[in-house]
């Protein structure tokens, strides 16, 4: 007799979990990876070196709060693990979600403009990698992106698996708790995001002035004295 709990991984297909597939992109000083579930050395499943081939699937632009980085422009990424991933470091025809900021963000965009002369973009791989910068606090790393054509039968097969996926499932590609704290911009003007972004300022300044007013002052606190 058999049971199941979670289910199995189907065979020939995309698989598309019940909750996200959350991968967290770590450009930490002495971190740069790609990590999931945490950003403990436990948690890695790659290294800075190492390039890892993804399909992307889906483009989102988002402005807010994760983690500890706060009200800035993120891209949310979602993407599909290319047959060179090894299993230990993104499962198999699986969809992945992942967030992407700052100098990250152009180094897709140019990347995308330059594969842009062969044709659409998302029908190549795209290898995602982690170069080391230098910053006024410090060593950091970006995400660099490549982008090739398919090669092998593998990568030409799967890239069939992902279009009946995105033809019956593309409207699924969601992520509630990586997005809680954000707002979705897609196709938003530019004056429009600008505005977003004021109004968030103001409101964090008002809220920063009115905590600072409930402080008592200098005097009270000299006067307190036994």
């Amino acid at each position: 007799m058999t049971f199941s709990v979670f289910g199995t991984r189907p065979e020939n297909s995309i698989c598309l979990p019940d909750i996200a597939y959350a991968v967290r992109f770590n450009c930490k000083d002495g971190g740069g990876g790609i990590f999931v579930g945490g950003s403990d050395p436990q948690h890695r499943k790659s290294n800075p070196e190492d390039k890892v081939d993804i399909n992307i699937i889906k483009v989102s632009k988002y402005f807010g709060t994760m983690g500890k980085t706060e009200n800035v422009l993120w891209i949310q990424l979602f993407f599909i693990p290319a047959p060179t991933v090894a299993p230990e470091i993104l499962p198999p025809n699986t969809v992945c979600v992942g967030y992407i900021k700052k100098q990250s963000i152009s180094s897709l965009f140019n990347t995308v403009q330059s594969a842009m002369n062969s044709g659409e973009p998302a029908l190549g791989i795209f290898a995602l990698g982690f170069q080391k910068e230098v910053g006024m606090s410090g060593p950091y790393y970006s995400i660099s992106f490549n982008w090739r054509e398919r090669k092998t039968e593998q990568e030409n097969q799967q890239l069939e698996l992902i279009k009946g996926f995105m033809a019956e499932h593309g409207n699924k590609l969601i992520d509630l708790e990586g997005t809680r704290m954000m707002t979705c911009v897609d196709g938003w003007s530019s004056e429009g995001v600008l505005t977003l972004i004021s109004q968030v300022r103001d409101e964090l300044f008002l809220t920063e002035t009115e905590e600072r007013a409930l402080l008592p002052s200098k005097t009270q606190r000299r006067s307190k004295g036994c």
